[in-house]
Formats: C-alpha cells, sequence, structure tokens
C-alpha cells in the first residue's frame, strides 16, 4: 500500500465472518528497523491506541463486520512499515483461531507539478 505524505490510506484487513466465533481481540502493529510496537487494540474493555504518536490519526471500523482495516490520516514518513492485523476469535468449545495478515506500506511525498515559467 503506497500512502501520500500528509494524506490517508487505508491498510486492509478483511476476513469472512463464522458462525460460532466470537471475536477476542483485534490488533495492529507495526515493524519498522526490525522492532515492532503494537498501534491498536480491541478488545472487551474497548478500542486503545497504544502508541502516542498514532493517537487521533488511526481508526478501524466498528460496526463493519469482516473488515478490520486500518485508516491512517495525516500520514508521516516514520508511518513507512510492515503493518501486521492481528484477529483471534473463540470457537463454541473455547478453542482460539488466530489470523494474521501483514501488509507493507510505504509513505512517498509527491512533488509539486513542475511550474512552466522559463527562468532565463
Amino acid at each position: 500500500v503506497t500512502g501520500t505524505w500528509m494524506g490517508s490510506t487505508t491498510v486492509p484487513c478483511t476476513y469472512v465472518p463464522s458462525e460460532g466465533f466470537t471475536q477476542q481481540t483485534l490488533s495492529w502493529s507495526l515493524e519498522r528497523d526490525s522492532s515492532t510496537s503494537t498501534i491498536f487494540r480491541r478488545d472487551d474493555s474497548g478500542d486503545h491506541i497504544l502508541l502516542s504518536k498514532f493517537r487521533g490519526r488511526v481508526s478501524v471500523p466498528k460496526h463493519s463486520p469482516g473488515d478490520a482495516s486500518l485508516r491512517i490520516q495525516d500520514l508521516e514518513m516514520p508511518d513507512s512499515g510492515h503493518y501486521t492485523c492481528q484477529i483471534i476469535w473463540r470457537s463454541r468449545d473455547n478453542s482460539l483461531i488466530t489470523r494474521e495478515v501483514t501488509t507493507t506500506v510505504k509513505v512517498v511525498k509527491v512533488h509539486p507539478p513542475c511550474s512552466s515559467r522559463v527562468i532565463p
């Protein structure tokens, strides 16, 4: 996924909701320069943005089953990296199922269009 600096982008994470499975936790983490940090976590107690630099800039749809995509606004250059969406479900027999999807995000600066004025 490529996003424009100071613009916004959506990092996709979709799945097919299954009967009899309850979503336990949803988390988004960012791997950059060989360190991984959790950005966002949704659990029984609500939504938590764990990295202060993402507060007010990230959101995950609440009422659309099957869509756990991460929307990032006001992109900054350090937002580039590998984003992992991890969802854990609990089944009726209390076993846990985990699904992870990793997407690479690249933030690019768009150069202003060249002016057509000729400089003597």
